[in-house]
């Protein structure tokens, strides 16, 4: 059974692997992009059964629907946790409701990411 994953799951890991990795509180949409590619990618060659949703649309409704845990900044096309939120709070929101091959994976990719990212 195919899994899919919402944009805000991808965002939220991102930024908690950023933040672990480099102590980033901001990933870039050319870099979500450059993300999405590598997990579609990496998820065909393990042979796992997910579909990571991250065009400008599914990005854009993430945006808006979690607007309590993240920001845009159109200035600089980058995606924040806001303010009022720490990392805790995305990991307790977005880690653990996904299943555990897909979050595992998930965890996996997002820390690689994070490891190359400038």
């Amino acid at each position: 059974m195919v899994t899919f994953v919402g944009a805000e799951y991808i965002i939220a890991n991102s930024l908690i692997a950023l933040k672990r990795k480099k102590n980033r509180t901001t990933i870039s949409l050319s870099e979500l992009n450059e993300l999405g590619i590598y997990m579609q990618k990496m998820s065909i060659e393990k042979d796992l059964d997910a579909v990571f949703l991250v065009s400008q649309d599914q990005l854009a409704s993430a945006l808006f629907d979690f607007s309590d845990y993240f920001e845009y900044n159109e200035s600089n096309k980058t995606i924040c946790i806001k303010k009022s939120k720490q990392i805790t709070d995305l990991a307790s929101r977005f880690v653990g409701y996904l299943p555990w091959d897909v979050l595992a994976f998930l965890v996996e990719a997002t820390d690689e990411f994070a490891n190359q990212s400038a």
